[in-house]
This record gives C-alpha cells, structure tokens and sequence, in this order.
C-alpha cells in the first residue's frame, strides 16, 4: 500500500509525495521533443514511429480526436530526444483502410472540483510539464471531491502545493487538489462524490487563488479533461 500507517512507510510515503511535489508544480521539463505534422500523417502513426503510447501523446497534446490534426501543427512527443521521419499511410489500390489505435476519454468518470474558468491546462507549458490544470476562482469557494474515495493524505504546508489534499478513488485512481485556503477533511475520512472538502486559496507558490487539480492513476499523471464531463 502506498500510504501506510506505519512510521517508516510514513515517512517514505512524505519523500515520494515530496517529489512528487516538485515534479508536478515547479513542472519537469524532462525529454521529449516537438513533431510537426507533414501531409499524411496520423497522430497514430506519429506514436508508433517514436515508440510512444498513442494514449500518452494524446492526452499531453490534448487531442480527443486522432483525426483532428492538421499539416504544420507541433506534436510534442515525451520521453524522446531525437525528431524521428514518419512514413505517411498510403492506402492500397485494392482499398482497404489503415486500422489505428483508440483514443480512450471517459468523460464524466470525476465531476468538477470548483466553478472556474481553467487558466492553465495539463501538457506543455512554457517548456516544461503541467502535471495538473489550474482552475481560477475566487478565495474561499468550495472544492469538491471529484469522486467517492478515502483521503490518503492531508498537508498543510507541502513545497510548492501548500496545503493539500489526495484522495484515492477505484481503479488505482488519485485525485490532487493544492494551494488550498482550508482543508477540510482528515486522513482516513470516506469521502463521497461532490463532498465539500476543501476552500479555494493560494497556498504554496501560487499568486493568485486557484485550485491546482491532478488526476493519476497509479504513477501515470493523467490529463483530467479526458475524464471531467
């Protein structure tokens, strides 16, 4: 289990979470190179000749749809440290057509955590990774659990997240809620679907109030868009 009871578990727990911390608020710039898109290529494609997740370079990228790139777009393509050529599909002259991966969404699987307008998205952001999104609201609003669960950690004072929240949820699911104002849940507390459990702030190294808000599912930082409704 990773957080444990025990205090040698616990305090392994607090390191792993501490970088975690830096890793997904101070941003890790990390390999990874920008493809741009030439004429007749797939998003698929692309994922293949890199030897990259198509789920991956999707959900970095924001793409909902594989189909939804245009000729000159920049790709960026993780884990990676060279442009590589990719060969475009060109369909047979008998027909027939290429059978490519499926970009998974579950849209509505969590709710959202605050009312606000998202003023920084998960992906790429001035060079380095955004492990989470930024949902602005005003000081004091509510935050809500984005799914039933147990929180499995509460911190008043972490580097970077200030005071924050981590619930796990089924499936290997955790959702991430910093820079709060006021936790309002303890360690150990079930907590239900659109429970209030914390108050929008700035905390940690945020300037202005906001909800920093992380998806994972188990060490794999997932872009909550591809779940929220």
């Amino acid at each position: 289990m990773f957080f444990s009871s025990t205090p040698f578990h616990r305090i392994v727990s607090l390191l792993l979470l501490f970088s975690f911390a830096l890793l997904s608020i101070q941003g890790c710039a990390g390999p990874g190179v920008y493809h741009t898109v030439n004429k007749g290529e797939t998003l698929w494609r692309i994922s293949r000749t890199y030897g990259v997740e198509l789920q991956e370079v999707a959900e970095i990228n924001n793409i909902k749809d594989p189909t939804d790139i245009k000729t000159g777009a920049k790709i960026f393509i993780p884990g990676v440290s060279k442009v590589r050529k990719v060969v475009p599909y060109k369909p047979p002259a008998s027909g027939g057509k290429e059978t490519e991966g499926r970009i998974v969404v579950e849209k509505g699987r969590f709710i959202w955590p605050v009312k606000g307008d998202v003023i920084s998205h998960f992906g790429m952001r001035n060079g380095v990774r955004h492990g989470g999104m930024d949902i602005k609201a005003e000081e004091g609003a509510p935050v809500f659990a984005a799914d039933s669960g147990e929180v499995v950690f509460v911190d008043s004072n972490m580097r970077g997240y200030g005071r924050i929240i981590i619930i796990r949820h089924a499936d290997d699911f955790y959702s991430v809620y910093a820079h709060n104002r006021e936790n309002l849940v303890s360690h150990g507390e079930k907590v239900e679907k659109g429970a209030r459990i914390a108050t929008v702030g700035r905390s940690g190294n945020a300037s202005t109030p906001h909800l920093h808000f992380e998806i994972r599912q188990g060490k794999t930082v997932r872009n909550p868009l591809f779940f929220l409704p």
